[in-house]
């Protein structure tokens, strides 16, 4: 086997991977020939790269991100020793954080990112492939669970968030710090802490196909849930409500919501917030305390985009009433 206790390098795409034609609106996608010239030479020989897809995240689905990982695992119990994606930033967060929920192998799942296109003046794809591949052959990431290699440090994708689409510091881990970081750019890795995970899903598991997100605003989203209900409410598998700071919605979709779950369809509330929870501590009209006595399961901490995530898993995998509540929570 040609990984055998070397390191899987999956080639998703992602600036890190491309380069820029003529054109600067044009990508060209690098061949290991040429990616591995970013890379110590020491470290050419523990690498054994396969090209996946170098479409942009974008175009994804969590079908294709089921698939993604589906891959990565068979090159572990092929004998990798670790494995390292590299990918798109613009839904790296959400395709970390899929992994993280279906990955139990001990082996560590390294996603690792750049800004900038390869090649050009600030581009991270030297630095990061070098240190991602560095935390795939360290014992101390080790049943972490799916990591994010970004800004000379390692994330849980659980508490990995995306703010800023244009500058190299544009990440930041809420509530709790990086995983690891290091020392210096080539530097070693120094564990900080570890990470805490709840239950894990099969990584065989196909997720629920339609999960939608509904976000709340002022005087805004009744079109969205009535067109829902009046025309493809019986495709929909799931919905995550985005309400107001501690999970509130307007008072006019309480009705609306309250046909939708008659339909047994799951909703779940989060906060619209990047890094807000459900606060059930007041009563009102279409208060998140209101919502959970109608049925709506609550997405704790959860962000709007990682529960879509958490529920098409929790609804691929059969899970139904309690469990899923419970699941849905265990975060």
């Amino acid at each position: 086997m040609q990984n055998r206790d070397k390191i899987a390098l999956i080639l998703a795409g992602g600036q890190i991977a491309h380069r820029r034609k003529e054109s600067a609106r044009e990508r060209i996608p690098l061949k290991w020939e040429e990616l591995k010239t970013f890379l110590p030479e020491e470290l050419h020989e523990e690498i054994a790269p396969q090209e996946w897809s170098f479409q942009p995240l974008s175009h994804y689905t969590l079908r294709m991100c089921s698939d993604l990982v589906q891959l990565a695992a068979s090159q572990v119990k092929e004998g990798a020793k670790g494995v390292v994606v590299t990918c798109g930033t613009q839904a790296l967060t959400e395709l970390a954080y899929f992994a993280d929920l279906v990955w139990s192998f001990p082996q560590p799942l390294v996603f690792t990112a750049s800004i900038f296109n390869a090649g050009v003046p600030g581009s991270e794809t030297a630095l990061h492939l070098a240190q991602s591949v560095q935390a795939a052959l360290s014992e101390t990431c080790w049943g972490q669970g799916a990591i994010v290699c970004v800004q000379d440090a390692l994330y849980t994708a659980a508490d990995f968030i995306h703010f800023s689409n244009s500058s190299r510091s544009g990440f930041l881990s809420f509530p709790s710090g990086p995983l690891s970081i290091f020392s210096e750019p080539s530097g070693d890795l120094i564990p900080l802490r570890s990470p805490r995970r709840g239950k894990v899903l099969d990584v065989e598991t196909v997720p629920a196909r339609v999960i939608e997100i509904v976000d709340a605003s002022l005087g805004g989203g009744d079109v969205i849930l009535n067109a829902l209900l009046d025309k493809r409410i019986e495709e929909v598998e799931g919905l995550v409500v985005a309400g107001f700071g501690n999970g509130e919605v307007p008072p006019s979709w309480v009705p609306l919501l309250r046909k939708i779950l008659r339909t047994d369809i799951p909703v779940v509330l989060t906060s619209r917030c990047p890094a807000g929870c459900i606060q059930a501590y007041t009563d009102f009209e279409g208060s998140a305390a209101h919502l959970l006595e109608m049925g709506l399961l609550s997405g704790g901490g959860l962000s709007p985009l990682q529960a879509r995530i958490r529920l098409a898993l929790a609804l691929g995998s059969g899970l139904k009433s309690k469990d899923l509540s419970d699941y849905m929570q265990d975060s």
